[in-house]
């Protein structure tokens, strides 16, 4: 049985890969292709970095970061999940 925190992975993965499509699969490549250049780092270990994504997201996508945050928060209410990743969120959110 999978670990809460594998879960929360999922659920973080799944949430920003969705965002991210919704643009374009280039786009989930182009975040992709950062975050393991720049942090070594896959989306699902943005659960416990959720700065990196953010940096990325706010370099690539300026103002559309706050359409793609708000995607990802709405994946998150859809799974009653909200409340465990609230961090995630506030470290998103957080004055970009």
């Amino acid at each position: 049985m999978p670990s809460n925190t594998e879960i929360f992975k999922s659920v973080v993965t799944a949430s920003v890969e969705k965002a991210l499509l919704e643009i374009g699969i280039l786009e989930l490549d182009l975040v992709t292709s950062r975050l393991k250049e720049d942090y070594n780092c896959e989306i699902s270990d943005c659960l416990d970095h959720p700065e990196y994504l953010k940096e990325i997201l706010n370099d690539l996508f300026g103002n559309s970061y706050n359409e793609i945050i708000k995607s990802i928060h709405q994946s998150f209410e859809k799974t009653n999940m909200e409340k465990p990743l609230e961090n995630f969120l506030t470290v998103m959110n957080h004055n970009h």
